[in-house]
């Protein structure tokens, strides 16, 4: 049995080679929802968190 993806980018991965559920959406339903679901992770990816900034802050020159 496999394991539940962990983050949002592995889960539409996985997504992707899902014939059976991409099927079941009908028309552009699924490329415009991987569109928008792989722009979000992305957006997620490249933001700086508080605790980041907290962390690293004082390592910074």
């Amino acid at each position: 049995m496999k394991k539940l993806p962990m983050f949002l980018g592995e889960a539409l991965d996985r997504l992707s080679d899902d014939d059976v559920i991409k099927s079941s959406m009908p028309g552009e339903m699924y490329p415009l929802y991987h569109w928008y679901k792989r722009d979000e992770w992305e957006k997620f990816l490249a933001t700086t968190s508080n605790w980041d900034i907290e962390t690293y802050m004082d390592c910074l020159p």
